[in-house]
C-alpha cells in the first residue's frame, strides 16, 4: 500500500489531545452535609475523577482516538499497487557479466538488477507469461520459460549466478527476439552497460543499475620463457581521477610470494611493471600476480593467473635449392628457440621429423610428404608452380609491383605490426582454397595468407619474401622477425592440448580468458571418465572435447579418471569491464511514452474506505456513549 498524501500523519500529533481532555478533572463546589447517605453516587463519580482512575474505562477514549486514526489515514490517500497487465508476453534479461560484480553501497550491481526485477514481477502481470533470461549462460540462457506463476518467476531470478565472463548480449537477443510474436510483447534489459547492444527490430525497455566507479586493474598480463628465465609483463590501468600508488605481488602456487613491486600510476594512465624469475624447477606450475591491498568496488581485474610453460624448440628444416642468407639468419637468431637445418629438393626426405618444414619455391614433385601423418606446419616461399595443397587452384604470375591495401589487424601475428610500405616487384595472383584466410593483402589478391587444412597448418608467400631484389620485406626491422616470432608462438597455440575455439588469440602460459570456448586434446580411451575443476573446487564432467564454462577467472585442472591430466588459467583481462562505467544517464535510458505508460503499475485509491470505516467508529462510540 502507498499513501498519495503522507504529508496528513504529521496530525498524528492530535491523538495524546484526546487523552489529555480524557483525564482532565471535574472542578466541583464543596458543601457540608448532616448525611452522605443521598449523595453516594455523587462520591462515586468523585473517584473516577481522580488521576488514573479513569483507566479503568478505556473504551471510549480508545474509539475515539481510533476514529481520530482513520480520518488522518483517509486524509492521506492510501492508494493499492495493481499489478498492471500486459497484453501479450514480457521478457526479462538480467544483465549477469563480470563488471555486475561491482559493489554499490555493499551490494553488488547484480543483487541490485535482481531486486529491481523482482519488483517488477510484482507490480506487472502479462497475459502470455514471463520469461526470465540472463545474458551469460552457466548452460541456457532462458532460466524460466513463460509462466504466470510468480514463485517460478521470483526464484528464477534469485537463482541467476554470478560470471566473469566480459559484457556480450549479442546471443541472448537473437534468442529473446525469435519468442517475440506480437507488438504488445515486452523486452525489459536491467544492466549497468547499454553500449555496443546489438540492433533489433523491437523496441527494448531498458533499467539502468549502479553508477561510476572507482577502479585501478591488470588489462595486459603476459609470461614468456627466454633461456633460462621466465619474463612476466603486466600493464595496470588507473581509472580513478588522482595518482594512485598500487603495490604489486607475484606468487607462485600455494601463495608463495617470490617478489613485490610498487608503482606509481598517473589518473586515466597506464604503467608496466616487469618481474623476471628463474624457470629452474617451476614447469607446469602456475603463477599468478596480485594487486595488494587496493582500494575498490571490483576486485575481479586485481589478479591474474599463468601455467609456466616448459622451454619449446622448433625444428624447422628449410628446403631449397639456393643460397637464403636473409631467411637462415633470421631463423639462427632466434637462438635455442629454433634448430635450422637447411637441405635442397634433392636430399629431402618425407620422413624428417620436423616442427616446420620451409619449402623456397614450392618446388615439392612427389616424395610422399602429404601421405606422412605426423606433418603439422609447412611454410611455401613463392610458390610459383603448383605445389600438392594447393594443385586445384588457379594461379598467375604478376611481374608488376604491387601496393599492400589491406592488413589483418585482428590477428595474433599481425599485433604491433605494419608492412603497407612494403614494395614488391613480382607476385603471384592465387585464389584462396576456402580453408584459407588472407593475413596481407594488395589490389591483384592475397600476397600472404594462411590456413588449414586436415589437421596440417599452412603458411604462403605469394612473393620471394626473402629475396631483397624483388620486397623489401627481408629488411622491414623489426617486423619481419616479430612476425617470425609470433607465427611459431601462435603456431604453438594451435598445437597445445588446450585450445581456444572463438578467438583468436594465442595462450601462451595456457591462459584463456573468461567465456572463451575451449577444445582440449583427450585421450584416446572410450572409457575414459574426463573432469574439469573450476577454481571454486565445482567438478563438471565433460562429455566431449569442447569445454563451455570457463566463466570464473583462476587456475582449472583437468583429471582423467582422477589423476591430473592437464592445466590451464582463465583470466578477465577486459579493460571495457574494468572500466566500471554506467550509463545512468536519461538519455541512454530514455523510451518512447508509450511503452513507459505500458510498464506502470496501476494505483487505486481507497481513502473512501477508510473514511467510511471512520464514520462506523463515530457511531460505535456514539453508542457506547449513550449506554453509559
Amino acid at each position: 500500500m502507498a499513501f498519495l498524501n503522507p504529508a496528513a500523519f504529521y496530525l498524528l500529533g492530535t491523538i495524546p489531545i484526546v487523552f489529555a481532555l480524557h483525564f482532565l478533572k471535574l472542578r466541583r463546589q464543596r458543601y457540608v452535609v448532616p448525611s452522605i447517605l443521598l449523595w453516594r453516587t455523587s462520591t462515586e463519580d468523585q473517584k473516577a475523577n481522580v488521576p488514573f482512575q479513569r483507566l479503568r474505562n478505556l473504551l471510549l477514549p480508545f474509539l475515539q482516538c481510533l476514529f481520530l486514526l482513520l480520518i488522518i489515514t483517509s486524509v492521506a490517500r492510501p492508494a493499492l499497487r495493481i499489478p498492471s497487465i500486459v497484453h501479450g508476453k514480457i521478457i526479462y534479461i538480467i544483465d549477469n557479466s563480470a563488471s555486475m560484480l561491482s559493489r554499490e553501497l555493499g551490494e553488488t550491481r547484480l543483487s541490485l538488477a535482481k531486486k529491481e526485477v523482482l519488483k517488477q514481477i510484482k507490480q506487472f502481470s502479462a497475459s502470455g507469461g514471463a520469461m526470465i533470461m540472463a545474458t551469460q549462460p552457466s548452460k541456457h540462457h532462458i532460466h524460466q520459460a513463460f509462466t504466470t506463476d510468480s514463485q517460478k518467476l521470483q526464484k528464477a531470478v534469485e537463482n541467476i549466478p554470478p560470471t566473469h565472463i566480459g559484457h556480450q548480449t549479442t546471443s541472448v537477443f537473437d534468442l529473446a527476439v525469435q519468442y517475440v510474436d506480437t507488438p504488445q510483447d515486452k523486452l525489459v534489459f536491467v544492466s549497468d552497460s547499454f553500449e555496443n547492444m546489438p540492433v533489433t527490430s523491437i523496441p527494448i525497455n531498458k533499467i539502468s543499475i549502479g553508477s561510476t566507479r572507482d577502479n585501478i586493474g591488470i588489462v595486459q598480463f603476459t609470461v614468456e620463457r627466454i633461456a633460462d628465465k621466465y619474463t612476466v609483463l603486466a600493464r595496470i590501468q588507473n581509472w580513478t581521477e588522482t595518482e594512485r600508488q598500487v603495490d604489486t605481488r607475484l606468487e607462485l602456487e600455494g601463495k608463495r610470494p617470490i617478489s613485490e613491486k610498487t608503482v606509481k600510476i598517473p589518473a586515466g594512465d597506464v604503467q608496466s611493471v616487469l618481474y623476471s624469475v628463474s624457470a629452474e624447477g617451476l614447469e607446469g606450475i602456475a603463477i599468478s600476480l596480485h594487486l595488494v591491498d587496493v582500494a575498490d568496488d571490483f576486485a575481479l581485474d586485481n589478479s591474474v593467473w599463468a601455467i609456466l610453460k616448459p622451454a619449446k624448440q622448433f625444428r624447422i628444416l628449410l628446403v631449397s635449392d639456393r643460397n637464403q642468407p636473409f631467411l637462415t639468419r633470421l631463423l639462427s637468431s632466434a637462438g635455442d628457440y629454433v634448430e635450422l637445418q637447411s637441405v635442397s629438393s634433392a636430399e629431402f626426405n618425407a620422413a624428417a621429423d620436423k616442427d616446420v618444414i620451409i619449402f623456397d619455391g614450392g618446388i615439392l614433385k612427389s616424395k610422399g610428404f602429404f601421405n606422412n601423418p605426423g606433418r603439422e606446419t609447412t611454410i611455401f616461399v613463392n610458390p610459383k608452380g603448383a605445389v600438392p595443397v594447393l594443385t586445384e587452384t588457379a594461379f598467375e604470375v604478376i611481374s608488376t609491383p604491387v601496393s599492400i591495401i589491406k592488413e589483418d589487424k585482428t590477428h595474433p601475428i599481425m599485433q604491433g605490426i605494419s608492412f603497407m610500405g612494403l614494395r614488391i616487384k613480382e607476385s603471384v595472383e592465387r585464389k584462396l582454397p576456402t580453408w584459407g584466410s588472407a593475413i596481407i593483402e594488395s589490389e591483384k589478391g592475397p600476397l600472404i595468407w594462411l590456413g588449414t587444412e586436415a589437421s596440417r597448418h599452412f603458411l604462403v608467400f605469394e612473393f620471394d619474401a626473402f629475396n631483397p631484389e624483388i620486397s623489401s620485406f627481408p629488411i622491414a626491422i623489426p617486423d619481419v622477425a616479430l612476425f617470425l616470432y609470433q607465427y611459431l608462438e601462435w603456431l604453438e597455440s594451435r598445437t597445445a592440448p588446450v585450445q581456444s575455439i572463438s578467438l583468436q588469440q594465442t595462450n601462451d602460459g595456457m591462459r584463456f580468458r573468461t567465456g572463451e570456448k575451449l577444445k582440449i586434446d583427450l585421450p584416446n580411451s572410450e572409457t575414459r571418465n574426463i573432469q574439469v575443476k573450476k577454481p571454486d573446487g565445482i567438478m563438471v564432467d565433460l562429455d566431449n572435447d569442447v569445454f563451455t564454462e570457463a566463466d570464473q577467472i583462476g587456475v582449472y585442472s583437468v583429471y582423467e579418471d582422477e589423476l591430473l591430466f592437464q592445466r590451464f588459467a582463465v583470466n578477465l583481462l577486459d579493460s571495457s569491464e574494468s572500466v566500471q562505467t554506467s550509463t545512468n544517464s536519461e538519455n541512454n535510458v530514455q523510451e518512447p511514452e508509450e511503452n513507459i505508460k505500458t510498464l506502470k503499475p496501476l494505483m487505486q485509491e481507497v481513502w473512501q474506505w477508510v473514511a467510511l470505516f471512520a464514520v462506523g467508529f463515530l457511531l460505535c462510540e456514539w453508542w457506547c456513549y449513550h449506554r453509559n
